[in-house]
């Protein structure tokens, strides 16, 4: 039984560790299409070099769209 307990504690921890690198890795694939001009944000006139949109949520979150593939 103690083992049961253990691994749903882990799990939990490890759902964190999971969620933060989940964001950390979108927040640099964000970065990296803004950094080569591939991405505007929306409302923004896009370029011929434009393949996605990225909005940002009520809630603060950003979220990609695709806009095109080049």
């Amino acid at each position: 039984m103690g083992t049961n307990r253990d691994e749903s504690q882990n799990s939990g921890s490890e759902n964190q560790h999971s969620g933060e690198a989940e964001r950390r890795a979108a927040e640099k694939f964000i970065s990296d299409l803004l950094a080569r001009g591939e991405a505007v944000f929306e409302g923004q006139e896009p370029t011929p070099r434009t393949t996605h949109v990225i909005k940002r949520e009520d809630d603060g979150r950003l979220t990609v769209r695709r806009l095109r593939f080049r």
